[in-house]
């Protein structure tokens, strides 16, 4: 049975955007993990979704698993188990533990888990769309120091754990313990705890991050209001000292504190800013020239070479087509 379970899970978990596959993932879980006396549901809420299990565990279990990209969230409340993804090294994840796995492609592993114990748990997954209205996250600022990590850069794959705050997990505890029945008040209530989720683990590891750097909140509101003149003026010919100037910090303490707290450095931030507002332009119908000029790029070439790197494709190319080239293999 077991090589039957694993099969179905992962091909639930490949197209988890369709509803049936989420409820062959279900079925297939709450068949491992003891049959009737499992509890696992997924409730999608449309920019995110979110499984909750609790079960007793009276066998050995050992689930493969294979899923596109996204970002989620776990937080353990009872129970332990291994995790390693393919090509990478076993993450230990413990009660208590709070987990960050995110990835740009398809990535596949293995869950270990151990008779004998209460496995309770909450799985948030959140949509781009969603990450995206709130500014985008950036997963790399987070204080290593903190953190066991097992992620695979050159899968593009995040992967670590951290613990838990008793926000988080009084959160947690609210989804898992959560009685609305089907409907609107228990799709709002959901949607509102997976956000308040979301806003504590930002708030944790931005004031993990700021503290393993020795910046002080002042530091940090400058630093945010530094992304906030890129955000916004970043067709402006910012330098460091410009920038450091600006914002009333030295230099260093900027160039160290924003790749910290934001999880790039200064230049590349600004660059990507730049070519994703040039995208935008372009498919407007902007002229190659008037783009690269306003996004902050005097010399034309260097702004298609570099455009070309980041969108895969020439702006004259991406402008004709009014989009980005599919990938080649």
């Amino acid at each position: 049975m077991g090589r039957e379970v694993n099969e179905e899970i992962r091909r639930a978990d490949h197209d988890d955007a369709n509803a049936s596959s989420r409820k062959a993932w279900a079925t297939a879980v709450a068949r491992m993990f003891g049959g009737t006396d499992a509890k696992r549901r997924y409730d999608d809420l449309g920019f995110l979704s979110i499984g909750t299990t609790d079960s007793w565990l009276d066998r050995d279990v050992s689930i493969s698993v294979s899923g596109s990209s996204h970002l989620s969230l776990t937080i353990m409340l009872d129970g332990e188990f291994i995790s390693t993804l393919d090509g990478g090294n076993p993450l230990p994840i413990k009660a208590g533990s709070a987990v960050l796995f995110s990835s740009e492609q398809t990535v596949s592993g293995t869950n270990t888990l151990r008779a004998g114990q209460r496995l309770r748990l909450i799985d948030i997954r959140y949509g781009k769309a969603l990450l995206e209205s709130a500014g985008g996250l950036a997963l790399s600022r987070f204080a290593r120091e903190l953190l066991i990590d097992r992620s695979i850069p050159e899968q593009g794959a995040m992967f670590l754990s951290f613990p838990g705050t008793n926000e988080m997990l009084s959160v947690a505890t609210q989804i898992s313990d959560c009685n609305f029945e089907d409907g609107a008040a228990r799709n709002l209530y959901l949607q509102g705890k997976a956000l308040e989720s979301l806003a504590l683990v930002i708030a944790f590891l931005n004031r993990s991050a700021g503290e393993a750097h020795n910046l002080t909140s002042q530091d940090q509101q400058r630093l945010e209001q530094a992304r906030a003149l890129l955000d916004t003026r970043y067709g402006e010919r910012w330098t460091i000292a410009s920038l450091s100037r600006s914002i009333g910090v030295s230099e260093r303490k900027l160039k160290e504190g924003f790749r910290a707290t934001i999880g790039s450095s200064v230049h590349s931030y600004l660059t990507e800013i730049r070519l994703t507002a040039a995208a935008a332009m372009l498919r407007e119908g902007r002229s190659v020239t008037d783009v690269a000029l306003s996004v902050g790029f005097d010399n034309l070439s260097h702004f298609s070479k570099v455009f070309r790197q980041f969108h895969g494709v020439n702006p004259s190319a991406y402008r004709g087509s009014r989009g980005p080239r599919p990938p080649t293999a």
